[in-house]
């Protein structure tokens, strides 16, 4: 736009020329000061318009101005829109009530009364107590947690703590004939808490940590009653006991410390007052005696009996016994390869030694031939047959033969 500034006319003339044309008439003072000042501001508004086009488009973001806001304003591609995600509403936090679960006072009755008070407020809630009562009266072959020659032990899911034991029936009572309370509170070696009053067959126990050492059909490899003779050890479960043996040996030494505290409790706990053989025996033959918890690193004993006599006693080897599973080793150790071999052996060393610095730490016994007297004594009334290597050789599972080889490993100390 042109803007024309035109001097004040001295004369009082109507009319005026421009150097242009002087065809128009002249218009008034008041005419010229409007179109000056709509001049002034025409050409200023433009101005401002200007610069404020410019301002914004080279305008920077806001300090406070997420990724998601400058995308949302300045599309990165102007070919293609700009996805933007819903902002999340917030939802009302909705509290969780928790019902307040008043225990019921038992029955005054003889079984009540006869649990210990801590045993009682477990079966106070939940009408635990009517469940305790059917458990005692039938079992669920389902929760089975585990089964020996003379008991079937069962999972008890409102007393996880604990678990119930039966004597099978064709056992009068309970061969342990363990008083409730003979251990120490702080040992867990999976002893009675409390024994039915009505049948003594029944009892519950404190519960052990992990799972059975060895292969889940050690008993039917050893000798399956239905088909009448021992079972080969296959492959895989060669492969299985390779990995649990590392693992073990792989544990601190602070494990084995605590295992070793167990058997010398075991060992050094009368029975009843003036006993003359003091303790109790751990059942060694069978490597599922032995409970392992990885998770928790915890090794438990769960079975053994009555001491009657001088040759039961625990030692050391009692421990690498169970671990290693001594009467099936030579032929979970003849699947394995050649460098597997190899490690196995450094692994069962490790054990060993482990064992034997934690049963010096507590007093139990390192002496070797403790552990073959024992085994010696027993091999005489629990014979079991060989299994067949190949059509020309066989394994021999005699306990008195594979206790003498393995402990034969250890002759290094």
């Amino acid at each position: 736009m042109k803007v024309l500034f035109v001097p004040a006319i001295q004369s009082s003339a109507k009319y005026h020329f421009s150097g242009i044309a002087a065809s128009k008439p002249l218009e008034n003072k008041d005419d010229n000061k409007r179109r000056l000042n709509n001049s002034f501001l025409i050409g200023g508004g433009l101005t401002l318009l200007g610069a404020g086009i410019y301002l914004y488009t080279r305008r920077k973001p806001a300090k406070n101005m997420t990724k998601l806001e400058i995308a949302d304003d300045i599309p990165i591609r102007p070919d293609k829109p700009v996805e933007t995600k819903p902002k999340p509403q917030n939802k009302p936090e909705v509290k969780e009530v928790k019902q307040e679960v008043k225990p019921l006072p038992l029955p005054d009755e003889k079984l009540a009364n006869s649990l210990p008070e801590f045993i009682r407020a477990k079966l106070s809630i939940n009408n635990n107590y009517e469940r305790f009562k059917n458990l005692l009266a039938s079992q669920n072959k389902a929760s089975i947690a585990g089964e020996g020659a003379n008991s079937v032990v069962y999972n008890i899911d409102f007393l996880d703590e604990y678990v119930l034991k039966v004597v099978k029936p064709d056992i009068k009572a309970d061969p342990n004939n363990i008083p409730v309370g003979l251990f120490p509170n702080n040992v867990n070696l999976g002893q009675p808490i409390w024994i039915n009053p009505d049948n003594q067959r029944i009892l519950l126990l404190k519960k052990v940590s992990g799972v059975p050492n060895s292969i889940n059909n050690w008993s039917e490899t050893i000798y399956d009653k239905k088909l009448g003779k021992p079972l080969s050890v296959t492959k895989e479960q060669a492969f299985d006991y390779f990995e649990k043996i590392t693992k073990i040996s792989q544990l601190e030494q602070a494990v084995f410390d605590d295992l070793a505290n167990q058997i010398q409790v075991l060992n050094t706990t009368p029975k009843h007052p003036n006993d003359l053989y003091p303790g109790f025996k751990t059942d060694s033959v069978n490597p599922n005696n032995l409970l392992v918890d990885f998770e928790n690193n915890k090794l438990g004993v769960i079975d053994y009996f009555a001491r009657n006599n001088d040759i039961y006693k625990n030692s050391h080897m009692d421990m690498v016994a169970m671990i290693s599973d001594f009467t099936l080793y030579p032929e979970y150790y003849d699947h394995l390869n050649s460098s597997q071999q190899e490690k196995l052996l450094q692994c069962l060393k490790i054990i060993e030694n482990k064992s034997f610095k934690a049963a010096e730490k507590v007093g139990l016994s390192t002496d070797k031939e403790i552990f073959l007297n024992f085994i010696n004594k027993i091999n005489k009334y629990f014979p079991i047959p060989s299994v067949k290597k190949s059509d020309a050789e066989e394994y021999i599972r005699s306990y008195d033969v594979r206790a003498k080889a393995f402990v034969d490993m250890f002759n290094y100390r």
